[in-house]
């Protein structure tokens, strides 16, 4: 399997139509005109209250970017621990789907066909899904809004995280918070971003659940 569409032909199966597409949500998000410390009290308070947030889930829209191809498609994350967790895409125009899940010997990928592929190298079985090598145990915190410790990132004003860059395998992500879900404490993302230089990840998480 060389990629993702070897298991699901996504752009016949999956790709989501009309204006409401993540496809067409915005890409960039302007850097803050004040950065936040990272020891600043109020995002300290954030951070803490992200950590709260053990197990949850997440659905909305996830969109895919390449020189060679586009689709888009529903998702449901559901995050119980770092060792189990699950995301399955699917399609309104189609009874197919395709589901990724992690538990402690490894990542699985099926399809509703009967498809799958398992490997106990995460990052290799990622290559062969998406063509490039994604780190998707950190996903479950990028996802909340939530940094690595220690890793160079930006705080907003609002006392979000705004934006930050990871470099896996020679490959750079650079993740971009472009909205929020304000209406509750905390905040949690709404827009992400993630680019590479040749790939775009876009996910609109439209309902949280924790």
């Amino acid at each position: 399997m060389k990629k993702l569409t070897t298991l699901l032909s996504l752009t016949a199966l999956l790709v989501l139509t009309g204006c409401n597409s993540v496809l067409n949500a915005p890409t960039e998000v302007q850097k803050p005109t004040v950065e936040i410390s990272h020891n600043d009290p109020q995002w300290q308070q954030h951070l803490a209250e992200l950590a709260k947030i053990h197990s949850y889930k997440a659905t909305g829209q996830f969109g895919y970017i390449s020189p060679e191809e586009r689709f888009s498609s529903h998702f449901k994350w559901q995050y119980d621990n770092p060792t189990h967790f699950g995301l399955e895409l699917s399609s309104n125009l189609s009874t197919k789907s395709m589901k990724l899940q992690r538990n402690k010997r490894g990542l699985t990928v099926s399809d509703s066909e009967g498809n799958s592929r398992s490997d106990r190298d995460i990052d290799a079985l990622m290559q062969e899904i998406i063509g490039v090598s994604f780190p998707i145990d950190q996903f479950a915190y990028w996802v909340k809004g939530q940094p690595e410790k220690e890793s160079n990132y930006i705080v907003n004003e609002k006392r979000q995280l705004s934006q930050f860059s990871y470099p896996l395998n020679g490959t750079v992500w650079k993740a971009s918070y472009v909205e929020y879900h304000e209406d509750r404490v905390p905040n949690l993302p709404k827009l992400i971003v993630l680019e590479n230089g040749t790939q775009t990840l876009k996910i609109r998480i439209e309902r949280w659940a924790y």
